[in-house]
């Protein structure tokens, strides 16, 4: 599951060898080994059955961190086609076991994460790489790859977070009107953003809604200056240096 808020549960990989009966076991030895690997490919994070067991846990606004909705990391070092470890500057939000990552063309997964480091990948592999296609919004895109070499400081996108930066869209959308298309700065606790949107609407024009507008886009403490202020005292002046007489042909000017 997602490295988040998310409560741990067992998985039907985990327990399927102690659930078969014996004779089964004793008849064809690989059956275990067979289930368990087709359950690993249904329950992996943002699989069809990961989502439906765990969605009131995806439902979460607090699962929405700044690691899950940016969704990628770098590359620190190049990647050959056979290598079998990948590098990156940071796993944050990237599922501990098999999870599923691209990089340029390739879709890549892993069994394990060690440090900053991707253990045990599968080159090539093939997986669903967007909730909507172009011709067909409510088509998802499965796509298919081979394996490539890759350059250091190449973009690693989180496949496995596909479906929270989805609904991160679309609470956006439904919340946050304006700001859908506006991308946060990675230093902002998005959940809470989102839980407290309301008060920032209410704020609107005020120096606080301009504070908190650009901790979110910019991570920075505005100062305002309001430079109507400043054009009123600058008018008062002049007009107290005008003599009588020119003041009171200014008077009349004005009037008319």
């Amino acid at each position: 599951m997602i490295q988040t808020g998310f409560e741990s549960r067992v998985k039907v990989q985990q327990i399927i060898e102690n659930q078969l009966p014996s004779f089964i076991l004793d008849e064809n030895p690989n059956v275990s080994e067979f289930l368990k690997q087709y359950y690993i490919s249904q329950e992996y994070q943002g699989g069809p059955t990961d989502i439906v067991e765990n969605l009131d846990q995806y439902l979460k606004v607090d699962n929405l961190t700044s690691d899950v909705v940016v969704g990628f990391t770098t590359l620190t070092s190049s990647v050959e086609v056979d290598d079998t470890e990948i590098q990156v500057s940071s796993t944050k939000g990237y599922p501990k076991n098999y999870g599923l990552l691209k990089i340029d063309n390739e879709i890549i997964t892993y069994t394990d994460i060690v440090g900053n480091t991707f253990t045990g990948c599968v080159r090539g592999f093939s997986g669903i790489t967007g909730y909507s296609h172009d011709l067909n919004q409510e088509e998802l895109v499965f796509s298919t790859s081979s394996s490539e070499k890759h350059d250091s400081g190449s973009e690693v996108k989180n496949l496995s977070s596909l479906f929270l930066q989805e609904f991160y869209k679309k609470l956006k959308y439904t919340i946050s009107p304006g700001l859908e298309q506006t991308e946060f700065t990675s230093e902002l606790d998005v959940g809470n953003f989102l839980k407290e949107v309301n008060s920032f609407y209410r704020a609107k024009g005020t120096d606080e809604s301009f504070r908190v507008l650009f901790n979110a886009l910019y991570n920075e403490n505005p100062r305002v200056i309001n430079l109507e202020n400043y054009l009123i005292n600058n008018y008062k002046k002049k007009i107290l240096k005008l003599t009588p007489k020119v003041f009171l042909i200014y008077l009349k000017m004005v009037h008319y």
